[in-house]
């Protein structure tokens, strides 16, 4: 017969063992401290998320005052009802040669005539004469009637200004005929010459002379 206590005391240590076993695999695993001055330092620098600044709105340009453009000194005027006019630039040797009555048509228009001694009046227009029609008061008939004339002499416009006021002379190149007229306060003024004697810009600047004769 088996000794059985000899055969049960192996199988007694072999379930011991295993029960060991199963709670050792079963306990929770607790890491072994780590002493502080064993822990790895890290060399990152914790910093606060960046945060990228928008523009800054450009500052509004701050319109400057227009200056004014220079007065031209001949065009100044004193008061508000004009006179007669003379016209101061004009070539040299010549005077105020005639005057020039009302006009059939235009019974507001009168004017005088300008060109060096010696020379016949009439015609008051043409080479050696230079011819100031003024309307009192003011009103442009008499310069836009002088236009359709000097289109059908195929005359063109060019653009200028008289003291300040954007106006045309009318050049006829068939005949030389120039033609400028602008408004003077309460009158308007229309001059008459001829490229024999001047350019446009000269007859702009005599446009520009006419001051008043009296008053």
């Amino acid at each position: 017969m088996r000794d059985i206590g000899a055969s049960m005391i192996p199988r007694a240590v072999r379930l011991a063992m295993l029960g060991a076993a199963v709670v050792a695999a079963c306990s929770p695993t607790i890491p072994p401290s780590v002493p502080a001055s064993d822990s790895p330092r890290s060399n990152s620098v914790s910093t606060l998320p960046s945060t990228t600044l928008t523009a800054l709105p450009t500052s509004t340009a701050v319109r400057t005052a227009t200056a004014l453009p220079p007065l031209i000194p001949r065009c100044v005027r004193q008061g508000t009802a004009a006179f007669p006019g003379v016209v101061e630039a004009q070539p040299d040797g010549w005077f105020d040669q005639s005057e020039i009555a009302t006009l059939p048509d235009f019974p507001t228009t009168s004017g005088r005539v300008y060109g060096p001694d010696g020379v016949a009046v009439p015609p008051r227009e043409g080479p050696n004469r230079l011819a100031l029609y003024e309307a009192f008061p003011a009103n442009d008939a008499y310069f836009k009637s002088r236009i359709e004339q000097s289109r059908k002499r195929d005359g063109k416009p060019i653009a200028v200004t008289v003291c300040g006021e954007v106006t045309e002379v009318w050049l006829a190149e068939s005949t030389g005929e120039l033609i400028v007229g602008w408004t003077d306060r309460d009158k308007t003024d229309v001059l008459v010459a001829n490229t024999a004697d001047f350019t446009v810009l000269e007859l702009v600047d005599s446009a520009e002379s006419v001051y008043d004769c009296c008053g």
